[in-house]
């Protein structure tokens, strides 16, 4: 195969990877509203509303509409910060951190899946080259975190 064909093989692999129905609904689930749930599990349950749009590289009005969407579905809340009644923290709720507990549980049982058809090996070797684009499209910078453990190891 000459570069120019394994070029566009790469090209369809990643076409047909985006279109396919298991990554479509986990791509769908891992975005937007439900990244955002996430990182408040991850970082404590709190943020400004100034480091969530950070974190997500959206403006300051797409975060807002956002924690908007969120607080309708009662799956954050908007709380005072303290003495500076201007300022806004973002809390989630019982509920939001039910719904990642969802999100991770699908996530996961995708996740079980791929290892099951494609062998640990295999799903080792995925994750390396993922990865490793990861780190080139970062600008060689911080190394991605590893998803899975290593060869041996429990979950």
């Amino acid at each position: 195969m000459n570069k120019n064909d394994l070029l566009d093989s790469i090209v369809a692999t990643f076409s047909l990877i985006n279109r396919a129905d298991a990554f479509q609904s986990l791509q769908q689930k891992l975005k937007g509203e439900n990244i955002l749930l996430a990182h408040l599990c991850e970082t404590g349950g709190k943020s400004t509303p100034g480091a969530l749009a950070e974190f997500l590289d959206v403006t300051a009005a797409r975060v807002t509409a956002i924690i908007h969407a969120l607080e309708h579905k009662d799956l954050v809340e908007r709380l005072s910060n303290g003495a500076d009644k201007r300022k806004v923290i973002v809390q989630i709720t019982d509920k939001g951190k039910t719904v990642v507990e969802g999100i991770k549980t699908e996530a996961l049982h995708h996740s079980e899946m791929l290892m099951e058809k494609i062998g640990e090996s295999d799903t080792h070797e995925f994750l390396r080259i993922m990865n490793k684009i990861i780190e080139i499209e970062k600008g060689g910078g911080e190394k991605a975190k590893k998803t899975l453990p290593g060869p041996g190891k429990k979950r």
